[in-house]
């Protein structure tokens, strides 16, 4: 039974250069840095142990998002796009790409998705957040979204380090003790970046967009029952803009959540139960975490067949259509 994995992350220079996680590991854990820079052998070697047929890559938070140059982010984008077509190209039964965007120009974001997806091959676009506090409900990135949608593109949103205003209202005191990275701070920054995407009216204006979310969910399966129950109660108990669902029912249409670097049953359990088994996939967030570890959860968890088809390749084949090789999804 094939197995797909779609947060999967690599660093390149010179977008990734001064990148402060992949400084920290050069100097205390050269195998992590060699792991992230490999798009190679070593790579192969390490899906081969997990038993990973396919993997998404994607360029390592934040990509080009943090350039204060404008005009390089978009050049960057276009380089970085170009240099992983040609990984996958090299080695299209084992590597799909997820296209990086420089976000800091949302009509420049939408062209290179274009290009990226038509001619490039990619499968679609990874987002690491806010854009230097700059978020993606803001009606400047409609054309960006409309052209996801109009390609059956889906956008990966990525977290990101919050954003700076909540960095010293909540976690400046703790930084050392890393609350505001992935312990608390991403998930409850991305988890907040989806509610404002579908309080927006973002998924009313395009039905057919597809997101994507790690972590199993960002927190979000939890609180579903909540955020039903409390939306709309601000201000005089309705909300102005009138969404046509409940904010759950978006997340069961256009949100597909996947297990990186969550590898917790009680936290699967949720997640399969609120959101479907037709809405979860499988990714590791390698390598920040071991392919190795995600297999052994993949097979001890209780679920039945039909349930681990669908989270192992057969949701990512049906979203990803004709993106994802043939044999993969045969």
């Amino acid at each position: 039974m094939p197995l797909i994995a779609l947060e999967e992350h690599y660093a390149w220079d010179p977008a990734s250069s001064g990148n402060v996680v992949a400084g920290w590991l050069k100097t205390h854990n050269q195998l992590g840095y060699d792991r992230l820079y490999d798009r190679g052998p070593l790579r192969l070697e390490q899906m081969d142990a997990g038993g990973i047929d396919f993997q998404i890559l994607s360029l390592f938070d934040p990509g080009v998002q943090d350039e204060t140059d404008v005009g390089r982010a978009v050049d960057l984008a276009r380089r970085a796009n170009d240099d992983l077509a040609d990984t996958v190209r090299a080695t299209p039964n084992r590597f799909g790409g997820f296209a990086t965007l420089a976000t800091q120009d949302p009509a420049s974001a939408a062209v290179e998705l274009g290009r990226a997806v038509t001619d490039l091959g990619l499968v679609g676009a990874l987002i690491n957040g806010h854009s230097q506090g700059r978020y993606l409900d803001d009606p400047a990135y409609e054309p960006l979204f409309a052209r996801a949608e109009a390609l059956r593109a889906p956008i990966y949103l990525h977290p990101t380090t919050p954003h700076p205003a909540v960095m010293d209202a909540w976690f400046a005191p703790y930084v050392d003790d890393g609350m505001h990275l992935a312990s608390w701070g991403f998930a409850a920054e991305a988890g907040t970046h989806v509610l404002r995407l579908i309080y927006s009216g973002l998924f009313d204006k395009f039905p057919g967009l597809q997101l994507i979310i790690g972590h199993l969910g960002e927190m979000l399966p939890f609180a579903a029952y909540r955020i039903d129950r409390y939306y709309g109660l601000g201000g005089e108990g309705r909300s102005s803009r009138g969404l046509q669902h409940l904010p759950s029912e978006y997340l069961r249409r256009n949100v597909h959540v996947t297990t990186s670097g969550n590898f917790c049953a009680p936290a699967f359990a949720c997640t399969l139960e609120v959101m479907g088994a037709d809405r979860v996939m499988y990714s590791v967030d390698y390598p920040m975490d071991d392919n190795q570890t995600g297999a052994e959860f993949m097979a001890s968890y209780p679920m039945d067949d039909d349930t681990y088809r669908k989270v192992s390749s057969e949701n990512a084949v049906r979203l990803f259509g004709d993106r994802i090789p043939a044999h993969i999804g045969a």
